[in-house]
């Protein structure tokens, strides 16, 4: 009885799995077609292309030159534990990103720490889903710094950067851009560069498709 049961489970099991990878269909699923790379640390490959296609299915070589990344700005390090300098008041910046500009406002208390307004920025930041994230870090000596990194990667053809932050034109008192650092470009973005085939191409993220058949994902040089 045990093993009765235990097959039946199996058996379910399987054909759960058969369903998941290409329906239940016989005939659909002889005929389903894969893509597969021969080294997974380079680039992973997934077939999207129609289930009728010619026989003879190419083989593609790529060399990965270097990978598409993010833009990342670090700001100063300040001693994280003491009192902002700046004169208390509500201060504001902008950021450009995506062809849109928002402004970001905030308090500084004569009892906030360094550590205390980044922070808060972070959070701004994050919470606002504008394409970007923020986070605090800190150093062998208890000094922090405000990291920020898009979330896309590469360069568009008319612009330098992904992201922008100034407070030159904002609403409320500037000088928290330069006191923070915010718009220092650590890491500018790239795009990724590759050959495949012997033809060499570059495209804004690590994620493309080929000859509308393929998906790949690049992941090491």
């Amino acid at each position: 009885q045990e093993f009765a049961v235990n097959m039946k489970e199996n058996a379910r099991e399987l054909r759960n799995t058969i369903a998941s990878l290409g329906g239940l269909d016989e005939e659909e699923l002889l005929n389903k077609k894969i893509a597969y790379s021969s080294n997974e640390n380079i680039a992973t490959a997934t077939y999207i292309g129609p289930s009728e296609t010619a026989d003879d299915i190419p083989l593609y070589e790529i060399e990965v030159k270097s990978l598409a990344s993010p833009q990342i700005n670090m700001g100063k390090f300040l001693p994280g534990e003491a009192s902002v300098t700046l004169t208390p008041s509500t201060y504001s910046f902008g950021v450009g990103i995506d062809d849109l500009n928002y402004e970001f406002q905030f308090n500084i208390k004569s009892t906030d720490t360094n550590r205390d307004v980044q922070e808060r920025l972070s959070r701004l930041i994050n919470n606002a889903n504008i394409g970007m994230s923020a986070q605090v870090i800190t150093d062998e000596n208890g000094n922090s710094s405000l990291r920020m990194e898009s979330d896309a990667t590469g360069l568009k053809e008319d612009k330098p950067y992904l992201f922008k932050i100034s407070d030159n034109q904002t609403s409320k008192t500037a000088g928290a851009v330069q006191y923070f650092g915010l718009d220092y470009i650590a890491s500018p973005s790239s795009n990724a560069s590759f050959v495949i085939n012997g033809e060499e191409l570059s495209t804004a993220s690590n994620q493309f498709t080929l000859e509308h058949n393929y998906e790949l994902q690049l992941t090491g040089v």
